[in-house]
């Protein structure tokens, strides 16, 4: 067989595996809609829409209203309100498909050599992988798009002066579309110092020339810089919409920190405990293990323009696990400066003995993509899960995920016309603008930046129970409803007790997906006298078999209403929909968790015991079960064992404050109180309200004749808020034994 053959079959199986990379591409980005903040979007583009003006100042809350808001992303709500009304969620989905497969047609033809493409392919994939996580409708995908257009106009079109009014249009569009549009000038900006820096410094080898452009080349990037600077002033805000990332930015060190420790997407996507495990982030760490051997293998010929993008990007990578893909983006680009000559057989310097055999190793690694892409498509493919509504399985491809919505909670309050101010947890905000503005003015939603960090502070605090900070909220922003989300993690026990034990609030509405209270006051009377609910008569729903057949189904209402009637304290409520749960799936980790903590407020050890070593055997890497584990042996009398447990969900969660309160707990029962102060100070900074814990250690300290540090412990406890006349009258008690 002729050299023109292998070259030829390598190019088409080139192809097949382009082609099987988009189709990867095509199946991943045609995931269901569940973004929370595609409904405050919705909602802001209807508000445009229908008043014709872009508001400068916040409409939506009851909390900041008419503050300025700088709504950096009026462009992109306008355009998903109009697609949504002309052509519905499948349109939003199609969208979403068409930004994100143009995005990487782009790279592709960036990248695209007839005698190299597989490593194109190959990296590609990475990308996709690493992105895959944020193939939802968002504003960001649009910037990925913007970025790498600018990157194929410097690339390609630096020479033309179109570059000029093309990089002036696009960065127009991306400074009203999304906050990120200061990649812009940073890309244009640091392409045009690493050009200076060829110029003006001295570098080793040949970094000077490298990747250096003419003299016309470089006035233009020059004046590219001037000109997307200049773009970013367009926008409704003018100046002040212009510095809104340097703001951002700036603020980072500061107060704002908050918001990267309770937001998952700001969470950074590496950390110490992780960086050497290709189980978490593994993608991630490969590609910038392989764009940072392009530039060791590269040295000698290394641009430095790509080195110093390819630095800023990492960095910016590592702040938060949302940034990750516009590093992959330049870690691809990275890896097609420092690859254009690479050969595996020169760099081992291997000698190839038979004909072909650098062909035969091209097209086989290309089959192995081949079949790895085939494997993703497969398995991905049958992505789904068990639609309650109508009894049957639903593909997670295609139309809406309502099951990641609140949508019954907010079907009753659209039905019945619910107008008002509400509290509101932090991931329904968005939901409710969108479905329920104007009648509805929300408490928080996902503009952090709008609320800014002392009032997520304040939130915080009421959503962890502060009874004082929300007594506070309601008067000053006169709440007449609470608006408490369950889908994705339960009402904290909390609060959600003392709302529903408050005489002047009013439970209206429970179900899997929310809990909704109205404040008794003479707007909200016909709606209370309606639909008031007391649970102690609340019926579980049986779970009908023979319906569900033999599908394989989570049952998630049983275990959200299981959760939210226990953190009211209804535990024979909750035992019951547990068990039905069980009956729907019987393997299932969180209820037989939950049923041990049942057996754990009613001082049933044993029975704990046993329902949570059946959930430790389902799910050992669940570190809430470990930690109840480790409970009932305390309170078995296990100590070594409960030591154990808590010892493991601290390896993996040193931040587990309910888990530093055991270890005090057990050191202080072993009166080793030279570590118990170690571990109590701890806790007490993670999680200074854990009033119930506080006061055990100071009983168990008290009880050891420890009266100075069991008082030490009531007082932080009294500062806690809460059973402070039990505080007292131990504090009393304890003075007493004192005195004798």
């Amino acid at each position: 067989m002729t050299e023109w053959f292998w070259k030829r079959l390598s190019f088409l199986a080139g192809w097949l595996a382009i082609a099987f990379l988009f189709g990867c591409l095509f199946l991943a980005a045609s995931i269901e809609i569940k973004d929370l903040d595609l409904w405050l979007h919705l909602g802001a583009g209807r508000y445009i829409l229908e008043h014709h003006r872009i508001p400068l100042q916040d409409i939506f809350s009851c909390t900041v209203s008419g503050t300025p808001w700088i709504n950096h992303e009026w462009l992109f709500q306008v355009l998903v309100w109009s697609v949504y009304q002309s052509a519905g969620f499948d349109g939003l989905i199609g969208l979403q498909i068409l930004v994100i497969a143009v995005t990487f047609a782009l790279l592709l033809m960036l990248g695209y050599d007839r005698e190299r493409q597989s490593g194109a392919v190959f990296v590609l994939l990475l990308v996709i992988l690493i992105y895959q996580f944020r193939f939802t409708l968002r504003p960001e995908i649009f910037s990925l798009l913007f970025f790498v257009v600018d990157v194929y106009i410097l690339a390609f079109h630096l020479n033309s002066r179109r570059a000029l009014w093309a990089l002036f249009l696009v960065q127009v569009l991306w400074t009203n579309m999304h906050g990120f549009f200061i990649l812009g000038p940073v890309l244009v900006g640091t392409q045009w110092l690493g050009e200076w820096t060829k110029r003006r410094v001295r570098l080793p080898w040949e970094w000077n020339k490298t990747g250096r452009l003419n003299n016309r080349e470089y006035h233009q990037l020059k004046e590219l810089c001037l000109v997307v600077l200049l773009a970013c002033l367009f926008n409704p805000n003018f100046l002040k919409g212009a510095l809104y990332p340097l703001r951002v930015f700036l603020s980072l060190p500061g107060d704002s920190r908050v918001f990267f420790q309770h937001i998952q997407e700001l969470h950074p996507p590496l950390s110490w405990a992780t960086v050497f495990s290709l189980d978490h982030q593994g993608y991630f760490k490969i590609l910038i293990l392989i764009s940072f051997l392009g530039f060791i293998w590269n040295f000698r010929r290394l641009d430095v323009g790509m080195l110093l993008l390819w630095l800023i990007f990492l960095v910016f990578s590592l702040q938060a696990v949302r940034n990750m893909v516009f590093f992959a983006f330049v870690a691809y680009l990275a890896f097609l400066a420092n690859n254009r000559d690479f050969s595996p057989a020169r760099m081992l310097r291997l000698r190839l003995p038979w004909p072909h055999c650098a062909h035969w190793a091209v097209i086989g690694f290309k089959v192995v993509l081949i079949v790895w892409m085939v494997r993703f498509i497969d398995q991905n493919s049958l992505r789904g899960y068990y639609d309650f509504d109508h009894y049957r399985r639903k593909s997670e491809f295609g139309g809406i995920s309502l099951r990641n919505y609140p949508y019954k909670a907010v079907n009753f309050l659209v039905a019945n016309n619910i107008r008002g101010n509400f509290f509101n947890d932090f991931n329904s905000g968005a939901y409710l603008i969108g479905r329920t503005f104007p009648n509805i003015r929300v408490f928080i939603d996902g503009r952090t930046e709008e609320y800014g960090a002392n009032f997520f502070k304040t939130y915080e605090k009421i959503w962890k129970g502060d009874r004082a900070a929300f007594e506070h909220a309601a008067a000053d922003y006169r709440l007449t409803g609470a608006f408490l989300n369950s889908v994705y993690v339960p009402a904290p026990a909390e609060f959600l007790s003392y709302l529903y034990e408050r005489k002047d609030w009013v439970l209206v509405y429970f179900d899997d997906d929310a809990a909704i209270f109205l404040r008794d006051v003479p707007e909200n009377k016909g709606w209370i006298e309606r639909y008031a609910m007391d649970l102690s008569r609340w019926q579980t729903p049986p779970a009908d078999l023979l319906k569900l057949g033999l599908y394989k189904a989570t049952p998630y209402r049983y275990v959200n209403r299981a959760y939210a009637l226990f953190n009211m304290k209804f535990y024979d409520k909750a035992l019951r929909e547990a068990e039905e749960g069980l009956k729907v799936e019987p393997y299932n980790a969180e209820l037989y968790m939950l049923l041990g903590k049942i057996a754990l407020k009613e001082k049933n050890y044993g029975e704990a015991f046993e329902q949570l070593r059946k959930a430790r055997l389902i799910d050992p890497s669940d570190v809430w079960t470990r930690y109840y584990l480790a409970l009932s042996f305390y309170r078995l009398g296990e100590i070594p064992r409960a030591r154990e447990q808590c010892q493991w969900v601290l390896a993996r969660r040193p931040d587990h404050a309910k888990a530093l309160y055991l270890m005090a707990m057990i050191y202080a029962q072993g009166k080793d109180y030279a570590v118990f102060e170690e571990f109590l100070k701890k806790a007490v900074l993670l999680e200074p309200q854990a009033t119930d814990e506080l006061v055990n250690i100071a009983e168990t300290l008290s009880r050891q004749g420890q009266y100075a540090r069991a008082k030490e412990v009531y007082a932080l406890a009294l500062a806690a808020g809460p059973a402070n006349d039990k505080i007292k009258k131990a504090l009393e008690e304890m003075e007493t034994d004192t005195k004798r």
